[in-house]
């Protein structure tokens, strides 16, 4: 629940506001409408924080909690 939580913090305060549209013929690539706009071009950085890395990233840390929890409950000898 609390990582459900925390994407979607993210969704909506940090990934959102950054989308942009450009309507035209079929050939209109991304480098071009963001030029048209006046954006920068897209760094390796911003390619990553709008695809699923953040959220793969997320869940990784979430698999890594779990782990560590559950090892630390097993050697203490807990549930």
């Amino acid at each position: 629940m609390v990582w459900a939580v925390i994407v979607l913090v993210w969704f909506i305060f940090i990934y959102g506001g950054q989308g942009y549209m450009c309507l035209g013929p079929l050939n209109v690539t991304e480098e071009s409408c963001r030029a048209a706009n006046g954006l920068p071009p897209l760094t390796d950085g911003d390619r990553f924080m709008q695809g699923w890395g953040p959220a793969a990233l997320a869940i990784l840390a979430g698999w890594i909690a779990v782990a560590t929890i559950a090892r630390r409950k097993r050697q203490r000898g807990g549930l």
